[in-house]
């Protein structure tokens, strides 16, 4: 890993207060309900209702057991309106993507990998997954671009 990169990722619980208290927050801004922007922090999604997704990723070995929800669920309940979602990291790494195709491919956000949340240096604290196992045919290029990990925006428009 870069030496800057490092470097950023030490000192992302000192930027980000809601990392340095030890709960990740995603913020959801854009065509959404009121109020926006919003923060989610890992408290209020699972009181939203959090499941389990276990599949396979391209980027780790044998099956993995995701704690979160479906993307539509979470739009629903934001009341996400409009064409398109861009995903953020925290390395501002940005993908543009539309709203019913992510959802229709299965689309979830993880913030739990075999029950305990996902640390930023482990691709956390939240991560855009899609089941690739019960799903082959979603295994493609597109759909591991818009695999967003250390996701931290959400926005709509």
């Amino acid at each position: 890993m870069a030496l800057s990169r490092r470097l950023l990722l030490a000192s992302l619980p000192l930027t980000c207060p809601a990392l340095a208290a030890g709960e990740g927050a995603l913020e959801l801004s854009g065509t959404i309900a009121p109020p926006s922007p919003r923060r989610l922090t890992l408290s209020a999604l699972d009181a939203m209702g959090r499941i389990e997704l276990v599949t396979h990723t391209p980027w780790t070995q044998g099956p993995q057991h995701f704690g979160g929800m479906p993307l539509g669920a979470l739009f629903a309940a934001v009341q996400a309106r409009g064409d398109t979602v861009r995903a953020v990291a925290l390395n501002d790494y940005t993908v543009a993507m539309p709203r019913t195709e992510v959802v229709a491919t299965g689309g979830f956000l993880a913030w739990q990998q075999d029950g305990a949340p996902m640390p930023i240096r482990q691709r956390g604290p939240f991560w855009i997954v899609f089941p690739w196992s019960a799903r082959p045919e979603v295994d493609t290029a597109l759909t591991r671009q818009r695999s967003v990990w250390q996701l931290q925006q959400l926005i709509f428009a």
